[in-house]
Protein backbone atom coordinates (compact mmCIF):
# COMPACT_ATOMS: atom_id res chain seq x y z
CA UNK A 1 0.00 0.00 0.00
CA UNK A 2 1.87 2.60 -1.06
CA UNK A 3 0.97 6.73 -0.80
CA UNK A 4 1.19 9.38 -3.53
CA UNK A 5 4.19 10.96 -1.38
CA UNK A 6 6.36 7.30 -2.08
CA UNK A 7 5.81 7.53 -5.88
CA UNK A 8 6.62 11.28 -6.13
CA UNK A 9 8.29 13.81 -3.21
CA UNK A 10 9.60 17.61 -3.95
CA UNK A 11 12.45 16.42 -1.56
CA UNK A 12 13.87 14.02 -3.83
CA UNK A 13 13.96 16.76 -6.76
CA UNK A 14 15.67 18.78 -4.79
CA UNK A 15 19.47 19.14 -6.59
CA UNK A 16 21.87 21.60 -7.42
CA UNK A 17 20.33 22.56 -10.67
CA UNK A 18 16.77 22.59 -8.99
CA UNK A 19 16.95 25.31 -6.02
CA UNK A 20 16.36 28.78 -4.99
CA UNK A 21 19.27 30.62 -5.66
CA UNK A 22 20.45 31.47 -1.90
CA UNK A 23 21.26 27.95 -1.31
CA UNK A 24 24.27 27.22 -2.34
CA UNK A 25 24.74 23.31 -0.50
CA UNK A 26 22.24 20.44 0.04
CA UNK A 27 23.06 17.97 2.26
CA UNK A 28 20.92 15.03 2.26
CA UNK A 29 19.93 11.12 0.83
CA UNK A 30 16.41 10.35 -0.95
CA UNK A 31 13.24 10.10 1.58
CA UNK A 32 12.32 6.29 2.70
CA UNK A 33 9.07 4.64 1.33
CA UNK A 34 8.31 4.42 5.34
CA UNK A 35 9.08 7.99 6.27
CA UNK A 36 6.49 10.62 5.20
CA UNK A 37 8.14 14.06 6.87
CA UNK A 38 11.69 14.99 7.93
CA UNK A 39 13.47 17.90 9.91
CA UNK A 40 15.78 20.07 7.81
CA UNK A 41 18.29 22.65 8.71
CA UNK A 42 18.72 25.87 7.09
CA UNK A 43 22.41 27.24 8.19
CA UNK A 44 24.35 30.21 7.23
CA UNK A 45 28.47 30.50 8.16
CA UNK A 46 28.63 34.06 7.74
CA UNK A 47 26.02 35.08 9.81
CA UNK A 48 26.34 32.38 12.05
CA UNK A 49 22.42 31.55 12.41
CA UNK A 50 20.37 28.64 11.86
CA UNK A 51 16.97 27.64 11.06
CA UNK A 52 15.10 24.14 12.05
CA UNK A 53 11.80 23.41 10.80
CA UNK A 54 9.84 19.99 9.85
CA UNK A 55 7.73 19.52 6.68
CA UNK A 56 5.47 16.64 5.76
CA UNK A 57 6.03 15.81 2.49
CA UNK A 58 3.09 16.24 0.22
CA UNK A 59 5.08 16.51 -3.43
CA UNK A 60 4.61 20.40 -3.80
CA UNK A 61 7.51 22.95 -4.13
CA UNK A 62 8.98 23.86 -0.64
CA UNK A 63 11.51 25.33 0.95
CA UNK A 64 10.81 25.92 4.35
CA UNK A 65 8.04 28.18 6.37
CA UNK A 66 10.33 30.47 8.52
CA UNK A 67 8.47 33.74 9.84
CA UNK A 68 11.95 35.79 9.80
CA UNK A 69 12.17 38.56 7.07
CA UNK A 70 15.98 38.25 6.78
CA UNK A 71 16.24 34.67 6.41
CA UNK A 72 13.04 34.99 3.84
CA UNK A 73 15.29 37.19 1.70
CA UNK A 74 18.40 35.32 2.34
CA UNK A 75 16.75 32.11 0.46
CA UNK A 76 16.46 33.99 -2.55
CA UNK A 77 19.99 35.99 -2.90
CA UNK A 78 22.47 34.22 -4.91
CA UNK A 79 25.05 35.83 -2.57
CA UNK A 80 23.37 33.81 0.90
CA UNK A 81 25.40 31.04 0.65
CA UNK A 82 22.59 28.99 2.69
CA UNK A 83 23.08 25.24 3.57
CA UNK A 84 20.08 22.95 3.48
CA UNK A 85 20.36 20.31 5.49
CA UNK A 86 18.32 17.00 6.22
CA UNK A 87 17.97 16.02 9.80
CA UNK A 88 16.24 13.03 9.82
CA UNK A 89 13.31 11.41 8.50
CA UNK A 90 10.36 10.23 10.32
CA UNK A 91 6.38 10.49 10.66
CA UNK A 92 4.53 14.00 11.00
CA UNK A 93 4.35 13.87 14.64
CA UNK A 94 8.04 11.91 15.08
CA UNK A 95 9.58 14.92 13.56
CA UNK A 96 7.45 17.40 15.24
CA UNK A 97 9.09 16.29 18.46
CA UNK A 98 12.63 16.16 16.99
CA UNK A 99 12.45 19.89 15.96
CA UNK A 100 10.95 20.60 19.42
CA UNK A 101 13.66 18.96 21.00
CA UNK A 102 15.92 20.62 18.93
CA UNK A 103 15.11 24.17 19.24
CA UNK A 104 14.20 23.76 23.07
CA UNK A 105 17.83 22.20 23.93
CA UNK A 106 19.35 25.34 21.70
CA UNK A 107 16.33 27.68 23.03
CA UNK A 108 15.49 28.82 19.69
CA UNK A 109 13.34 31.71 20.52
CA UNK A 110 15.68 33.39 22.70
CA UNK A 111 19.16 32.54 20.68
CA UNK A 112 20.19 35.21 18.67
CA UNK A 113 21.60 32.85 16.22
CA UNK A 114 18.86 31.10 15.69
CA UNK A 115 15.87 32.87 12.96
CA UNK A 116 13.26 30.48 14.60
CA UNK A 117 10.53 32.68 16.50
CA UNK A 118 9.47 29.52 18.62
CA UNK A 119 10.42 26.59 20.32
CA UNK A 120 8.05 24.43 17.78
CA UNK A 121 5.53 22.09 19.89
CA UNK A 122 5.72 18.31 21.18
CA UNK A 123 4.77 15.32 18.58
CA UNK A 124 5.61 11.55 20.21
CA UNK A 125 9.04 10.86 21.90
CA UNK A 126 11.30 8.23 20.07
CA UNK A 127 11.01 4.70 21.35
CA UNK A 128 13.46 4.53 24.48
CA UNK A 129 14.59 0.74 22.54
CA UNK A 130 18.09 1.38 24.80
CA UNK A 131 16.03 1.03 27.68
CA UNK A 132 13.97 -1.37 26.45
CA UNK A 133 16.57 -3.55 24.88
CA UNK A 134 18.71 -3.07 29.07
CA UNK A 135 15.33 -4.48 30.62
CA UNK A 136 15.22 -7.20 28.08
CA UNK A 137 19.01 -8.35 28.79
CA UNK A 138 18.02 -8.22 32.80
CA UNK A 139 15.18 -10.60 31.83
CA UNK A 140 17.03 -12.62 29.47
CA UNK A 141 20.31 -13.29 32.08
CA UNK A 142 18.17 -13.57 35.06
CA UNK A 143 20.21 -11.01 36.79
CA UNK A 144 20.50 -11.76 40.36
CA UNK A 145 19.90 -8.20 41.54
CA UNK A 146 16.66 -8.02 39.99
CA UNK A 147 15.25 -11.60 41.40
CA UNK A 148 12.82 -11.42 44.14
CA UNK A 149 12.39 -14.40 46.14
CA UNK A 150 9.58 -16.94 45.13
CA UNK A 151 5.67 -15.59 45.60
CA UNK A 152 3.10 -17.81 45.34
CA UNK A 153 1.50 -18.46 41.72
CA UNK A 154 -2.03 -17.20 43.57
CA UNK A 155 -0.47 -14.11 44.55
CA UNK A 156 1.34 -13.56 41.13
CA UNK A 157 -2.22 -14.07 39.90
CA UNK A 158 -4.11 -10.77 41.73
CA UNK A 159 -1.43 -8.47 40.06
CA UNK A 160 -2.65 -6.07 37.20
CA UNK A 161 -1.25 -7.14 33.92
CA UNK A 162 -0.62 -4.95 30.56
CA UNK A 163 -2.25 -6.51 28.27
CA UNK A 164 0.45 -6.34 25.35
CA UNK A 165 -0.85 -9.73 23.34
CA UNK A 166 -3.88 -9.54 20.93
CA UNK A 167 -5.45 -12.44 22.58
CA UNK A 168 -5.01 -12.34 26.67
CA UNK A 169 -4.87 -16.47 26.69
CA UNK A 170 -3.78 -18.77 23.56
CA UNK A 171 -5.87 -22.05 24.59
CA UNK A 172 -3.51 -24.24 22.45
CA UNK A 173 -0.36 -22.24 24.86
CA UNK A 174 -1.93 -23.00 27.70
CA UNK A 175 -2.67 -26.31 27.29
CA UNK A 176 0.43 -27.30 26.00
CA UNK A 177 1.73 -25.47 29.61
CA UNK A 178 -0.73 -26.73 31.40
CA UNK A 179 0.49 -30.33 30.36
CA UNK A 180 3.92 -29.96 30.74
CA UNK A 181 3.45 -28.79 34.40
CA UNK A 182 1.13 -32.02 35.11
CA UNK A 183 4.05 -34.30 33.01
CA UNK A 184 6.36 -32.52 35.95
CA UNK A 185 4.68 -32.47 38.55
CA UNK A 186 4.08 -28.88 38.96
CA UNK A 187 8.22 -28.54 39.04
CA UNK A 188 9.52 -24.94 38.12
CA UNK A 189 12.13 -25.71 37.00
CA UNK A 190 11.58 -24.54 33.42
CA UNK A 191 9.01 -21.48 34.02
CA UNK A 192 10.33 -18.35 33.55
CA UNK A 193 10.18 -15.64 35.98
CA UNK A 194 6.98 -13.22 35.48
CA UNK A 195 8.29 -9.54 35.13
CA UNK A 196 7.04 -6.75 36.96
CA UNK A 197 7.36 -3.33 36.59
CA UNK A 198 7.65 -1.10 40.24
CA UNK A 199 5.96 2.02 40.25
CA UNK A 200 4.24 2.54 36.50
CA UNK A 201 1.63 4.82 35.18
CA UNK A 202 0.30 2.46 32.69
CA UNK A 203 -2.47 3.68 30.36
CA UNK A 204 -2.58 6.92 32.57
CA UNK A 205 -3.10 4.91 35.77
CA UNK A 206 -0.68 4.36 38.19
CA UNK A 207 0.04 0.92 39.23
CA UNK A 208 2.37 0.07 42.63
CA UNK A 209 2.94 -3.28 40.28
CA UNK A 210 2.14 -4.28 36.57
CA UNK A 211 3.60 -7.22 35.12
CA UNK A 212 4.33 -7.45 31.63
CA UNK A 213 5.35 -11.23 31.50
CA UNK A 214 4.49 -14.26 32.85
CA UNK A 215 0.63 -14.27 32.04
CA UNK A 216 0.54 -18.02 30.39
CA UNK A 217 3.00 -19.51 33.00
CA UNK A 218 0.92 -18.12 36.05
CA UNK A 219 -2.72 -18.57 34.63
CA UNK A 220 -1.39 -22.37 33.66
CA UNK A 221 -0.30 -23.25 37.26
CA UNK A 222 -3.67 -21.57 38.64
CA UNK A 223 -5.17 -24.07 36.39
CA UNK A 224 -3.34 -27.17 35.77
CA UNK A 225 -4.84 -30.46 37.72
CA UNK A 226 -7.63 -28.69 39.04
CA UNK A 227 -5.87 -25.78 40.12
CA UNK A 228 -3.57 -28.16 42.64
CA UNK A 229 -0.72 -25.82 42.23
CA UNK A 230 -2.21 -22.27 42.86
CA UNK A 231 -1.48 -22.54 46.53
CA UNK A 232 1.44 -24.42 46.54
CA UNK A 233 3.48 -23.37 43.78
CA UNK A 234 6.28 -20.78 43.94
CA UNK A 235 7.90 -18.83 41.49
CA UNK A 236 10.69 -15.91 41.58
CA UNK A 237 9.78 -12.76 39.58
CA UNK A 238 12.16 -10.19 38.17
CA UNK A 239 10.92 -7.31 39.21
CA UNK A 240 12.61 -3.58 37.29
CA UNK A 241 12.78 -0.71 39.26
CA UNK A 242 10.94 2.73 37.67
CA UNK A 243 13.91 4.23 36.69
CA UNK A 244 14.63 1.58 34.33
CA UNK A 245 11.19 2.08 32.52
CA UNK A 246 10.25 5.74 33.55
CA UNK A 247 11.07 6.91 30.00
CA UNK A 248 9.62 3.86 28.13
CA UNK A 249 6.16 5.07 26.15
CA UNK A 250 3.33 2.90 26.50
CA UNK A 251 3.60 1.32 23.19
CA UNK A 252 7.26 0.66 24.07
CA UNK A 253 5.64 -1.40 27.18
CA UNK A 254 3.52 -3.41 24.44
CA UNK A 255 7.04 -3.97 22.60
CA UNK A 256 8.86 -4.78 25.28
CA UNK A 257 6.06 -7.34 26.83
CA UNK A 258 6.32 -8.91 23.39
CA UNK A 259 10.23 -9.18 23.34
CA UNK A 260 10.11 -10.77 26.43
CA UNK A 261 7.21 -13.43 25.31
CA UNK A 262 9.50 -14.21 22.74
CA UNK A 263 11.03 -16.14 25.38
CA UNK A 264 10.74 -20.30 24.87
CA UNK A 265 9.92 -23.13 27.29
CA UNK A 266 7.19 -22.33 29.29
CA UNK A 267 6.06 -19.18 27.95
CA UNK A 268 4.01 -17.43 24.96
CA UNK A 269 5.47 -16.86 21.78
CA UNK A 270 4.81 -14.75 19.25
CA UNK A 271 2.03 -14.42 16.66
CA UNK A 272 1.27 -12.79 13.62
CA UNK A 273 -1.32 -11.38 15.07
CA UNK A 274 0.69 -9.86 18.18
CA UNK A 275 2.70 -8.50 15.16
CA UNK A 276 -0.46 -7.08 13.59
CA UNK A 277 -1.33 -5.28 16.97
CA UNK A 278 2.04 -3.92 17.65
CA UNK A 279 2.13 -2.32 14.31
CA UNK A 280 -1.26 -0.88 14.51
CA UNK A 281 -0.03 0.10 17.91
CA UNK A 282 2.55 2.09 16.43
CA UNK A 283 0.62 3.76 14.05
CA UNK A 284 -1.86 5.11 16.40
CA UNK A 285 0.76 6.62 18.00
CA UNK A 286 1.45 8.35 15.11
CA UNK A 287 5.37 6.73 14.65
CA UNK A 288 6.57 5.13 11.29
CA UNK A 289 5.39 1.87 11.68
CA UNK A 290 6.96 0.72 8.58
CA UNK A 291 10.29 1.61 9.31
CA UNK A 292 13.14 -0.74 9.47
CA UNK A 293 13.35 -0.59 13.42
CA UNK A 294 10.02 -1.65 13.21
CA UNK A 295 9.74 -4.87 11.33
CA UNK A 296 13.43 -5.46 13.16
CA UNK A 297 10.86 -5.43 16.37
CA UNK A 298 8.91 -8.33 14.73
CA UNK A 299 11.75 -10.18 14.43
CA UNK A 300 12.80 -9.81 18.00
CA UNK A 301 9.26 -10.80 19.04
CA UNK A 302 10.39 -14.44 17.16
CA UNK A 303 8.03 -13.93 14.61
CA UNK A 304 9.11 -15.58 11.20
CA UNK A 305 9.80 -13.89 8.12
CA UNK A 306 6.58 -15.02 6.80
CA UNK A 307 4.57 -13.90 9.71
CA UNK A 308 5.96 -10.92 9.68
CA UNK A 309 4.21 -10.51 6.10
CA UNK A 310 1.42 -11.61 7.58
CA UNK A 311 1.08 -9.02 10.51
CA UNK A 312 1.82 -6.04 8.07
CA UNK A 313 -0.55 -7.34 5.24
CA UNK A 314 -3.66 -7.59 8.00
CA UNK A 315 -2.02 -4.30 9.24
CA UNK A 316 -3.16 -3.08 5.47
CA UNK A 317 -6.16 -4.49 5.77
CA UNK A 318 -7.36 -2.99 8.94
CA UNK A 319 -6.45 0.33 7.48
CA UNK A 320 -8.61 0.28 4.44
CA UNK A 321 -11.47 -0.95 6.53
CA UNK A 322 -11.50 1.82 8.88
CA UNK A 323 -11.15 4.12 5.81
CA UNK A 324 -13.80 2.49 4.37
CA UNK A 325 -15.75 2.48 7.43
CA UNK A 326 -15.14 6.07 8.28
CA UNK A 327 -16.34 6.89 4.33
CA UNK A 328 -19.94 5.27 5.45
CA UNK A 329 -19.43 1.67 4.75
CA UNK A 330 -19.93 -1.97 6.63
CA UNK A 331 -17.21 -5.03 5.86
CA UNK A 332 -18.70 -7.93 5.53
CA UNK A 333 -17.02 -10.67 6.83
CA UNK A 334 -19.02 -14.54 5.59
CA UNK A 335 -16.84 -16.38 8.21
CA UNK A 336 -18.74 -15.00 11.51
CA UNK A 337 -21.89 -16.63 12.27
CA UNK A 338 -23.27 -13.71 14.19
CA UNK A 339 -22.35 -10.73 10.92
CA UNK A 340 -22.72 -11.81 7.46
CA UNK A 341 -21.98 -16.10 7.15
CA UNK A 342 -26.22 -16.87 6.96
CA UNK A 343 -25.90 -14.50 3.97
CA UNK A 344 -23.30 -16.63 2.04
CA UNK A 345 -25.23 -19.72 3.32
CA UNK A 346 -28.82 -17.91 1.73
CA UNK A 347 -26.54 -17.18 -1.66
CA UNK A 348 -25.36 -21.36 -2.17
CA UNK A 349 -28.75 -22.67 -0.98
CA UNK A 350 -30.52 -20.23 -3.74
CA UNK A 351 -28.24 -21.79 -6.44
CA UNK A 352 -28.99 -25.13 -4.90
CA UNK A 353 -32.52 -24.76 -5.53
CA UNK A 354 -32.29 -22.87 -9.18
CA UNK A 355 -29.92 -24.77 -10.52
CA UNK A 356 -29.35 -27.95 -9.49
CA UNK A 357 -26.97 -29.37 -11.78
CA UNK A 358 -24.34 -26.67 -10.41
CA UNK A 359 -22.00 -28.11 -7.58
CA UNK A 360 -22.15 -25.03 -5.42
CA UNK A 361 -18.93 -24.45 -3.03
CA UNK A 362 -17.61 -21.01 -1.21
CA UNK A 363 -14.09 -20.08 -0.07
CA UNK A 364 -11.95 -16.75 0.90
CA UNK A 365 -10.04 -15.66 -2.10
CA UNK A 366 -7.15 -15.99 0.09
CA UNK A 367 -7.14 -19.56 0.09
CA UNK A 368 -8.48 -20.67 -3.03
CA UNK A 369 -6.85 -23.54 -5.38
CA UNK A 370 -7.65 -25.00 -8.87
CA UNK A 371 -7.00 -28.29 -7.15
CA UNK A 372 -9.03 -27.10 -3.94
CA UNK A 373 -11.98 -26.75 -5.71
CA UNK A 374 -11.95 -29.72 -8.45
CA UNK A 375 -10.83 -32.05 -4.90
CA UNK A 376 -14.12 -31.09 -3.62
CA UNK A 377 -16.02 -31.44 -6.52
CA UNK A 378 -14.53 -35.03 -6.83
CA UNK A 379 -15.73 -35.63 -3.56
CA UNK A 380 -19.27 -34.37 -2.94
CA UNK A 381 -20.50 -34.40 -6.24
CA UNK A 382 -24.17 -36.30 -7.19
CA UNK A 383 -24.57 -37.66 -10.58
CA UNK A 384 -26.92 -34.17 -11.43
CA UNK A 385 -24.15 -32.12 -11.14
CA UNK A 386 -22.52 -31.04 -14.20
CA UNK A 387 -21.06 -27.65 -13.36
CA UNK A 388 -19.34 -25.30 -10.83
CA UNK A 389 -20.69 -22.23 -8.93
CA UNK A 390 -18.09 -21.15 -6.64
CA UNK A 391 -18.70 -18.28 -4.31
CA UNK A 392 -15.53 -16.05 -3.16
CA UNK A 393 -15.44 -13.88 -0.85
CA UNK A 394 -12.15 -11.64 0.44
CA UNK A 395 -10.53 -10.75 3.51
CA UNK A 396 -8.91 -7.39 2.55
CA UNK A 397 -9.25 -4.79 -0.34
CA UNK A 398 -5.71 -5.54 -1.60
CA UNK A 399 -6.97 -9.28 -2.23
CA UNK A 400 -9.89 -8.14 -3.36
CA UNK A 401 -8.37 -5.46 -6.01
CA UNK A 402 -4.82 -7.03 -6.57
CA UNK A 403 -4.55 -10.84 -5.87
CA UNK A 404 -8.15 -12.08 -6.94
CA UNK A 405 -8.47 -10.97 -10.72
CA UNK A 406 -4.64 -12.10 -11.21
CA UNK A 407 -5.90 -15.36 -9.17
CA UNK A 408 -9.16 -15.63 -11.14
CA UNK A 409 -8.11 -15.17 -14.55
CA UNK A 410 -5.17 -18.06 -13.85
CA UNK A 411 -8.07 -20.58 -12.65
CA UNK A 412 -10.18 -20.39 -15.28
CA UNK A 413 -7.22 -21.00 -17.53
CA UNK A 414 -6.37 -23.92 -15.91
CA UNK A 415 -10.47 -24.70 -16.13
CA UNK A 416 -10.18 -24.29 -19.78
CA UNK A 417 -7.21 -26.51 -20.23
CA UNK A 418 -7.63 -29.38 -18.15
CA UNK A 419 -11.63 -28.59 -16.55
CA UNK A 420 -13.57 -29.89 -19.65
CA UNK A 421 -16.47 -30.81 -20.10
CA UNK A 422 -16.91 -29.23 -16.27
CA UNK A 423 -17.87 -25.55 -16.32
CA UNK A 424 -16.49 -23.59 -13.68
CA UNK A 425 -18.00 -20.46 -12.87
CA UNK A 426 -17.44 -17.62 -10.11
CA UNK A 427 -19.39 -15.31 -8.09
CA UNK A 428 -17.64 -12.76 -6.31
CA UNK A 429 -19.16 -11.47 -2.68
CA UNK A 430 -18.69 -7.70 -1.81
CA UNK A 431 -16.63 -7.08 0.62
CA UNK A 432 -18.11 -3.64 1.35
CA UNK A 433 -21.55 -2.32 1.23
CA UNK A 434 -23.09 1.11 1.97
CA UNK A 435 -26.47 1.07 3.05
CA UNK A 436 -28.86 3.39 1.03
CA UNK A 437 -30.92 5.78 2.68
CA UNK A 438 -34.61 5.23 2.61
CA UNK A 439 -35.70 9.18 3.31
Amino acid sequence: MKSKKQKWNWLDGLTKRNKPAGITQIKKHNMPDWADSYVYKLSSKKLNKTYIGYHKENGKTYYGSPTDKELILLISDSNSDLVFEIVEYGSKLEMMQLEHELLVEADARNNPNYWNKTNGQSGVPKFNREAIHKIRDIVKNEIKDYVSEPVLVSELSEIPKAQVREVTYDKDNLKDIMDSIKRNAGSTELAQPPVILINRVYNGIFYDEIRIGGAHTIQAYCKADGGKYKNTTKLPTIRIPEEFHKDITDDGITLLGDLLNARKEISSPAKWEDGTKYILKVRSMGRSWESPEVRQDLFDMGLSSSSVRTAYENTYAAIDNEDMINDGYTVKDYTDKEQHQDELEDKIKEVQKYEPDAFVGSSSSAAITWDRIFGRYDEDKKPKHKRIHWFVYHTSKKRQDDHWPKLKTKLLKLNRKYGKPVDLKFEELPLYTKEVSKN
